[in-house]
């Protein structure tokens, strides 16, 4: 038989190759068979592992020593096989038998090699039969192969654990010696023994035996069972029993000893034992008259089986009955009678059915059933040994647990008192190993035991666990307490979820306590209940309970009993519902309180409803010094984390305070309000080194939180903060960083200007709010950035922060939706400064509100983000209105709970700005719902207010400009073409609007942040009417524009596109030779392309000026796109959105000759048609609350006035633009003036310079030098200042009591309420503001910017006084029909000639005033002295070519004639020229009045006078008598009022000379000849005056002086 047969492997062949060419071929074959049946069997795993020249050294080896063996002997070899001692080698160490084969060898040196703990990597073992002959072995075959006579040999090669030391392979061999010399010595007396038995078993009959007849048969039976094959014999012996001295010995028959019992060894006794010795159960056992002892011994067998030796007793009995000796024989029973049922062995059957005799149970009922079934189950060992009482004891007892979930221990005693066998039944769920172990130490330590208890457990179909203990002992002779040893294991039984229940039905009741069981049945995991104590779990089910969708966080925070004192360790449990909490989502929040998370257990909790729940365990230790404190701050802390949790309370380094301090997590929102706050005002402090700060001095925080308590708090009396200072700066002494100082101080100074807070305000379910406002007096703030508002609200929670400036208190402006978290305030900041300069055209002056969304969502899209932009405006207003007074039935109610710190404040307005257009709804229902007296006047635009775009009143108000500059340049842009750029689109309000208000816009090219349009050569009309349709659409955008209506070369480009081809049409527009751009190159060159218009409709700043960087713009998104504004050439720019240009890029492209005002002069229409708006609800709202008026009613009034609010706001645009046009009329001749108005403003310290980019003094001084005056942008910014100053000033009641004044608040408003409702107005909550701005304006725009400055400064007067003195001129000259006939004629008259005539009637007001301050009488009101001076005025107007000499008629008539040949209206061409004459009838009124002469005789006696004394040469002389500097300015003006009073007293004195009838001429005549000698002198100085051209000041000082001298005289004569 070849290897390669047997086993197909390369391996192997090769094997056989090498014992082929190694060994002599006399052998070759021979060792091949060897080889054959010895690896035959290997397994592949071992063959793999092994290389084919180890292989043939092992066979070798083997050989060789087989051939040495001689029959019948043993080879046993154990040692390292080494390549250099032995030719092959191998990592472990081999053990090589070779021995006669007999049964059991594999088993015994098996368990040998078990015992010594040792493993074996191999075990190849093959009995073989084997031929030798003299020279050696012939031939080897498999037993099975060969016939009887052969030897037969077992062969073993193992592999085991390398053994180094020798002494261990020397144990180990002799170890493998010993047994097999064990299997040899029962084996070979295997067959003796078992006659033996068979010998005994025929005696046994014969013998004497005291007993019942039916045990011998029984016993027989047995022993005959046994001898066939169901018992392996191992040793035989047979003993006598022999009586010595009151005792009795036990003798060995030595000679007897067969197998195991046979081995000589020194240890064996000779002599015999006294039976003294033994146990009193074993004694009683040994001499009673059972015939059989069945029992265990003490020693686990070597041979076979690892079991407890068997022994089994056959006692021999003398006539009388006394025991006289004993057959001994030990061995193993064979498994089958361990399979078997009982009832098929003899003896156990017997024991059996004895049993179920005794049981009184009727056979084949239930319970004989289950009675026979655990006897058949039970450990077949106890079957053999125990007695029947016994065994009925235990079988009924495991009868009675039976479906009963009971612990049940049954204890016997071994008859020789060497263990006790102890059955523990328990219900198969309790079973687990701890119970084993449990169960094993506590029979150990009850039986006193040293050794290890061992155990066998078995599951049957039965709801019990069986497990089978055997505790040896010296002497089982022991009392024992079954009882109290079952308790002990009962506790041990005790499951968690037993003792759960338990603690559950005494916390909660049995019923509670029973839901709960059930419900958390097998809930909780084994890690759980290793590390957490019953009592424990109750707590946390509690807590678990709580949870729902609503609430699906619990926590319990707690310091473990277990910490030592001062130990700065806590505990932390979190309960969550449905899903695991992430630990990257805890950790931080936990680190955030001060906490570090030393270790984390998460426990998965599933309900036997289905529920998961989340346990997260932490330990952690306090950063804070104070851990007394832990159980007062548990609430606090689980509030604030749950709160954290919920996104209520912010997540960061404040929350240390919590835990450091005695504060809650809402009284540390307050100083994190503050730091958010002062982030916002001054970046110098990031808010983690503030929140290290407080980490250092937690008292302080503390103390700054107790001292704003104090002040806020509306249940406490006392206010004083005296003593928490005091505190504060005792603490401040051991503060040493002076940055800690620093921010410490900052708080002490933003709690002492913080007026009121929303801070102890409740919700509508009871509870604190989710923000909370604090309104400050920025002047109490040191180091605010500036412009300094008045009042300034900031608004804080985790979910939003605002801001709202106001700089009066009565202010309006937008609230704006910002996307600068860091730095918001200041972007308002910006918005508000222009936000003033827009407001002076309305009631309210400036103010902007901004607010930045925390925790905007990034899924769910622009719909879950504007929900949440709305979400927090919504919180924002609310906190705006917390705070602010209300008025209710005319009297101011304070908010509730707020204690306030300033007077009442109850103005306040809000509107739309970018980003919040759609939310003026909104806040008009929270004004509702606070019941705020603005009702829905408190945000403008909403759904029933004027809607701007609809009205399109912004790109109109713009376009005023438009059309203004077009004229001045002599273009009426609605009846011409002009080219148009435009940025914007057409869905956009400003844009949209704009671009439909002339028919002849020509729109070559339009951007916005998506597109840009191309039309180089649009079809004016065509273009027009696509554009109307875009703009009606609800959304569009310039894709939808139809391309065949764009001219050719144009188009729609993507501002996406990495380039744009350039058509010809577009090269010849840009004036470019490239073929190509990039969309910003491209945008870039058509702002800088020539066109009449740039209409800016857009978000974002393109125009800067060549001095500003563009970081300083502050608007990154156009960087790349920005041009100066010297290189644009576009003729005009018109701002319909805002901050389209930088102040610097206008005052820029100004100066190079670009007609452009500011955005906010451009685009008020907005701002003025809000404010129209709420001040016309106010009215109305009043009436309706009074119930004149349904709401019904009121919208539909205010829609009938939409046309005509709209008309109101458009001349409040005409008339700003125009006086910014009549003060450019004299250009740099007025620049002086301008200087001294700006230094005015600066001294009150009403302008900061640099902020609004005026120029500097030095650059002043330059323009004055070359002649250049200040641009239209700049004049822009000085009108908005004189307004904003004056509207200030003029509200004082000398003004708003005023009869005639008060009329400008019935003016105010639209003619239809003047009709219906002038009576209610006069209660109008801002009476006074509506007749202060009202007349504000009318002022600076008759009037110009400086023109109450200027009175203040030539006549000392008051601004009333001012204000006064020029209604009193405007009404008498009829000033407001005049200027309303020139600007009528607007593209009639060209602008230049419209100019001059406005400049003129403005210097001509100016001397009225003038007039008026100094002479008016101070005890008429306005309408007295009008109705004084009027009809004086009306008569002169009239008649004045009458009362003039020739000379002067003709020159004022061919002033008439120029102005009618620019197509002015003869009448008022005739008033305008004749103006400067009219002026006088204010001194002949008071003359005729004194003198009591007729109008017609004053007036030519004063007009010819004038002229034949020549006074009215001579104040020409004056009026161009040119001036260096302010004083003489001030000597010039004071110089013709001179002479106008100085010609009123010649009038008087010349009159007075008069008859009842006279002629002027003939009065003049005759009063000229009798003074000729006076007037000599007079005219003398005027003829000097004639020959010269330059004329000093003293001269004109020293004629007036001679002129005052001769009226002197002359009155003297009377």
């Amino acid at each position: 038989m070849a290897l390669k047969d047997a086993m197909p492997s390369v391996l192997l062949e090769n094997v056989v190759s090498l014992i082929h060419a190694k060994v002599p071929n006399s052998q070759a074959k021979q060792v091949e068979q060897f080889a054959t049946c010895l690896y035959a069997h290997m397994s592949k795993d071992d063959l793999n592992a092994r290389n084919d020249s180890d292989l043939y050294g092992a066979v070798l080896s083997l050989w060789n020593a087989l051939n040495k063996t001689p029959k019948g002997n043993t080879h046993l070899r154990v040692f390292n096989p080494s390549q250099a001692k032995h030719g092959w080698q191998s990592t472990h160490s081999i053990i090589e038998v070779i021995q006669p084969d007999m049964p059991f060898l594999v088993d015994s040196v098996g368990m040998a090699l078990n015992r010594m703990g040792i493993t074996a990597h191999m075990m190849l073992h093959t009995p073989l039969a084997i031929e030798r002959s003299e020279s050696g072995v012939t031939n080897v075959t498999y037993l099975n192969q060969s016939p009887e006579s052969t030897e037969h040999v077992a062969v073993f090669l193992i592999e085991i654990d390398r053994q180094s030391s020798t002494v261990d392979i020397k144990a180990l061999e002799r170890e493998i010696q010993s047994v097999l010399a064990d299997v040899a010595s029962s084996v070979n007396d295997w067959e003796v023994m078992s006659a033996k038995l068979a010998e005994m078993i025929k005696e046994l009959p014969k013998r004497p035996f005291p007993g019942d007849k039916q045990e011998l048969e029984e016993a027989i039976n047995f022993l005959t069972y046994l001898n066939n094959h169901h018992f392996t014999l191992l040793g035989y012996r047979q003993y006598d029993l022999k009586r010595v001295e009151g005792d009795v010995e036990l003798v060995p028959n030595i000679a007897s000893s067969l197998g195991l019992m046979n081995k000589h060894t020194k240890a064996q006794p000779e002599q015999g034992l006294l039976l003294s010795s033994f146990s009193d159960s074993a004694r009683k056992e040994a001499l009673d008259h059972s015939l059989l002892i069945l029992t265990k011994s003490s020693a686990k067998s070597r041979v076979h089986r690892p079991a407890y030796v068997d022994y089994i007793g056959i006692k021999r009995f003398d006539k009388k009955g006394n025991v006289i000796g004993e057959d001994r024989f030990i061995g193993l029973y064979a498994s089958n009678l361990y399979n078997r049922s009982p009832r098929e062995i003899p003896l156990l059957n017997e024991k059996v059915q004895r049993v179920l005799d005794r049981s009184g149970l009727t056979p084949r009922s239930h319970d004989y059933k289950a009675l026979l079934n655990i006897l058949e189950n039970l450990p077949r060992d106890e079957l053999i040994q125990a007695n029947v009482d016994d065994l009925s004891h235990m079988a009924h007892g495991v009868l009675e647990m039976q479906d009963r979930d009971k612990l049940k221990l049954f204890v016997r005693k071994d008859g020789f008192g060497r263990f006790l066998s102890c059955l523990v039944y328990v219900s198969k769920d309790r079973y687990n190993t701890k119970l084993r172990q449990d169960t094993q130490r506590i029979l150990a330590q009850h039986f006193n035991s040293k050794e290890d208890v061992e155990f066998t457990t078995y599951f049957s179909e039965s709801t019990l666990a069986r497990t089978h203990y055997i505790v040896k002992v010296d002497n089982n002779n022991m009392d024992v307490d079954v009882a109290a040893i079952e308790n002990n294991l009962i506790e041990a039984a005790r499951s968690w979820e037993d003792k759960l229940s338990t603690a559950l039905n005494s916390a909660l009741g049995e019923e509670a306590g029973t839901h709960l069981t059930k419900r958390y049945f097998n809930a909780f995991e084994q890690s759980y209940k290793e590390d957490v104590l019953p009592s424990s779990a109750v707590v946390d089910m509690q807590q678990l309970e709580a949870l729902d969708d609503e609430h699906k966080l619990g926590m319990l925070f707690y310091q473990p009993q277990e910490a030592a004192l001062n130990d700065n360790k806590v505990r932390l449990k979190l309960f969550h519902k449905d899903e695991p909490i992430h630990l990257s989502d805890v950790l931080p929040m936990l680190e955030n309180f001060g906490l570090r998370v030393i270790n984390e257990r998460p426990y998965e909790v599933t309900t036997s409803d289905g529920s998961t729940f989340w346990i997260l365990d932490f330990l952690m230790t306090v950063k804070v010094v104070n851990t007394d404190n832990i159980a007062d701050s548990q609430d606090r802390f689980q509030t604030a984390l749950s709160q954290v949790w919920q996104k209520k309370l912010e997540d960061d380094g404040f929350n240390r305070i919590i835990l450091a301090s005695g504060l809650t997590g809402r009284e540390v929102s307050v100083l994190r309000a503050y730091a958010k706050y002062m982030r916002q005002i001054d970046a110098t402090f990031s808010q983690s080194y503030i929140e290290e700060t407080f980490g250092r001095y937690p008292q302080i925080a503390d103390l700054l939180v107790k001292m704003f308590i104090r002040k806020f708090n509306p249940k406490l009396k006392t206010r004083t903060l005296g003593k928490f200072l005091e505190q504060i700066n005792l603490r401040l002494d051991e503060v040493s960083s002076l940055d800690d100082d620093r921010i410490i101080r900052r708080y002490l100074d933003l709690i002492n200007a913080t007026l009121r807070t929303n801070f102890y305000q409740l919700d509508a379910k009871g509870e604190s709010k989710s923000y909370i406002s604090f309104k400050f007096m920025p002047s109490l703030i040191p180091e605010m950035p500036r412009p300094l508002p008045k009042f300034e609200i900031f608004v804080y929670s985790p979910r939003v922060e605002g801001v709202h400036l106001r700089y009066g208190k009565v202010a309006r402006g937008g609230l704006r939706w910002s996307d600068r978290r860091e730095d918001f305030r200041t972007e308002v900041l910006g918005l508000v400064k222009a936000q003033q300069v827009k407001n002076t055209v309305i009631v309210p002056v400036g103010a902007k509100g901004g607010f930045v969304c925390k925790q905007l969502p990034t899924e769910g899209g622009r719909e879950a983000f504007f929900t949440e932009g709305q979400e927090c405006y919504r919180i924002f207003i609310r906190a705006l209105l917390d705070i602010t007074d209300n008025i209710l039935n005319g009297e101011i109610v304070h908010p509730l709970d707020v204690v306030r710190h300033d007077e009442d404040d109850p103005y306040l307005v809000v509107a739309a700005d970018k980003g919040t257009a759609t939310f003026s709804d909104i806040a008009n229902s929270i004004s509702l719902e606070y019941r705020f007296w603005l009702g829905d006047a408190f945000a403008s635009g909403g759904s029933n207010g004027y809607d701007h775009k609809k009205m399109g009143i912004t790109a109109k108000g713009g376009w005023e400009s438009v059309k203004r500059h077009f004229r001045e340049v002599g273009i009426d842009c609605q009846t011409t073409d002009f080219t148009c750029l435009g940025i914007g689109d057409m869905a956009g309000d400003v844009f949209g609007n704009g671009m439909l208000l002339s028919k002849h816009t020509k729109l070559v090219a339009a951007f916005n942040h998506m597109h840009i349009f191309i039309d180089p050569n649009p079809d004016t009309a065509l273009s027009y009417d696509e554009r109307a349709r875009l703009f009606a659409l609800p959304r569009s955008s310039w894709e939808d524009y139809s391309s065949k209506l764009i001219s050719k070369g144009g188009g729609i480009f993507l501002r996406s596109s990495k380039s744009i081809p350039l058509s010809a049409e577009m090269k010849q527009m840009l004036a470019t030779e490239k073929t190509s751009m990039t969309p910003t190159e491209l945008m870039k060159e058509l702002l800088k392309m020539p066109v009449d218009l740039i209409w800016n409709g857009g978000i974002g700043t393109y125009v800067k000026s060549s001095r500003e960087t563009h970081a300083e713009v502050g608007d990154r998104a156009n960087d790349a796109l920005r041009v100066n504004g010297g290189e644009l050439r576009a003729k005009i720019v018109g701002e319909g959105g805002n901050l389209g240009c930088t102040q610097l890029g206008r005052i820029e492209y100004a100066s190079n000759g670009g007609r452009i005002n500011t955005d906010f002069v451009d685009n008020v229409g907005g701002v003025d048609c809000s404010d129209n708006e709420v001040n016309i609800k106010i009215l109305l709202n009043a009436m309706v609350t009074e119930g004149e008026l349904t709401l019904k009613q009121r919208n539909r009034l205010l829609e009938e006035m939409t046309e005509e609010v709209g008309q109101i706001v458009l001349q409040d645009c005409k008339d700003q633009t125009r006086t910014i046009s009549v003060t450019q009329v004299r250009g740099a001749e007025q620049l002086k003036e301008q200087i001294r108005f700006i230094q005015y403003l600066e001294k009150e310290g009403k302008l900061d310079r640099a902020l609004e980019f005026l120029p500097s003094d030095d650059e002043l001084a330059e323009r004055l030098a070359s002649g250049r005056a200040l641009t239209r942008p700049e004049l822009s910014v000085l009108v908005a200042y004189a307004k904003m100053v004056l509207k200030e000033q003029l509200v004082t009641p000398e003004i708003t009591e005023d009869t005639l004044l008060s009329q400008l608040l019935i003016a105010y408003f639209p003619k239809k309420l003047q009709e219906k409702y002038s009576d209610k107005m006069a209660t109008h909550p801002l009476r006074g503001e509506i007749i202060a701005t009202s007349l504000a304006n009318e002022l600076v725009n008759d009037m110009g910017l400086n023109f109450v400055q200027r009175m203040q400064d030539e006549t000392g007067a008051s601004v009333a006084d001012a204000a006064i003195c020029y209604t009193m001129a405007r009404e008498v000259f009829g000033l407001a029909e005049l200027t309303k006939s020139i600007t009528d004629l607007n593209g009639i008259v060209p602008a230049v000639v419209q100019g001059e005539m406005l400049h003129q009637l403005r210097r001509n007001m100016r001397r009225a005033s003038r007039w008026f301050l100094r002479h008016r009488n101070r005890s008429w009101s306005i309408e007295q002295t009008v109705a004084f001076f009027k009809p004086v005025f009306e008569q002169i107007k009239d008649n004045v070519h009458l009362y003039l000499v020739e000379e002067e008629a003709k020159g004022i008539q061919s002033e008439i004639n120029a102005l009618v040949k620019e197509n002015v209206p003869q009448a008022v061409a005739t008033i305008v020229a004749n103006m400067s004459t009219l002026f006088s009838a204010l001194d002949i009124a008071q003359i005729a009045q004194t003198e009591d002469k007729t109008v017609a005789l004053v007036a030519e006696t004063y007009f010819k006078l004038g002229a034949r004394v020549e006074l009215h040469w001579f104040l020409e002389q004056i009026s161009a008598q040119p001036v260096a500097n302010h004083w003489q300015a001030l000597a010039r003006a004071a110089f013709r009022e001179e002479l106008d009073w100085q010609q009123r007293a010649l009038s008087s004195v010349v009159l007075r000379t008069c008859s009842a009838t006279c002629d002027a001429e003939s009065v003049i005549s005759q009063w000229i000849e009798i003074n000729q000698g006076l007037l000599e002198r007079w005219f003398h100085m005027l003829a000097d005056f004639k020959t010269s051209q330059i004329h000093e000041f003293a001269k004109f000082s020293v004629a007036l002086r001679e002129l005052n001298l001769l009226i002197l005289h002359c009155e003297g004569q009377k």
